[in-house]
């Protein structure tokens, strides 16, 4: 039975990865928390502060994990020297790190979809911090770094989605970019691909985002339609425009049922 421990599992994703990893008995799931403690395994779960800089190396030389997965938030700077000593941890005692990026580490350019051996380029802080990270990690770990970039990701039970149906109700304008392309994926099926790509071992990097890019302005008036509101006020900003998406060219090592289109988010949140 593998270890593996979740950075920042009450989150959106971390959530729906502890759910889904728990059906599987190969695997002994643990989870690091910062406000909210973790119902799905609370035996297994540590507070975890980043502001506390040798808390994490507390919580490892507790569970002595092989694998760690990454889903962490907070301050930018705290984050990386985190991630520092987790790599260099793994590196002396072995073992894998699945590190969760961004499509905003191509936010610096925005004239197409981007690919995984795309270099990456951001103009925001954000971004920057996590093409930082992708690389120092990488730099310590090598082959035993996983570098997993994600689009827009949706849940039934999201902020993103609570935000959306709350405007819906209370009849407030819904901003869309009529000329921005995106793409999307829900945390469910992100806890599935990863699961997959532990137990078949795959490595590098990984854009796990839906195979087609969508107009963001579209995908929003389907996902409303479909969600039962015909009269939503939506209103056109045209600030933003472009491609904010990834796209894939490993998609061919998942199963068919574990691919992704922006249809198939839309049908899962509305169903």
């Amino acid at each position: 039975m593998r270890k593996i421990l979740i950075l920042g599992g009450s989150g959106l994703i971390g959530t729906s990865l502890i759910n889904e990893m728990t059906k599987y008995n190969e695997f002994d799931v643990y989870s690091t928390y910062f406000q909210n403690p973790i119902l799905l395994n609370q035996d297994k779960c540590f507070k975890l502060d980043i502001e506390e800089e040798d808390r994490i190396n507390s919580i490892l030389n507790t569970i002595k994990p092989q694998i760690i997965i990454s889903c962490l938030r907070g301050d930018f700077d705290k984050q990386l020297i985190v991630h520092l000593k987790i790599a260099k941890y793994l590196k002396k005692y072995g073992g894998s790190l699945y590190f969760f990026s961004t499509t905003n580490v191509f936010d610096n350019d925005l004239s197409k979809p981007h690919y995984e051996d795309d270099l990456p380029m951001s103009c925001t802080e954000y971004g920057k911090y996590k093409m930082e990270c992708e690389k120092k990690i990488s730099d310590i770990l090598h082959e035993n770094a996983c570098i997993l970039r994600i689009p827009q990701v949706w849940g039934k039970g999201s902020l993103r989605m609570k935000e959306l149906l709350n405007s819906l109700h209370g009849n407030k304008d819904i901003v869309v970019y009529p000329k921005l392309h995106h793409n999307t994926n829900t945390d469910v099926m992100i806890a599935k691909q990863l699961c997959y790509i532990i137990n078949n071992n795959l490595h590098g990097i990984i854009h796990l985002t839906s195979e087609d890019v969508v107009n963001y302005k579209e995908f929003y008036k389907e996902l409303i339609t479909g969600l039962g509101f015909k009269n939503a006020k939506i209103k056109d900003n045209f600030e933003e425009e472009g491609y904010f998406a990834l796209l894939s060219k490993r998609i061919n090592e998942f199963p068919k049922q574990l691919r992704v289109t922006n249809k198939s988010v839309i049908n899962y949140l509305i169903g």
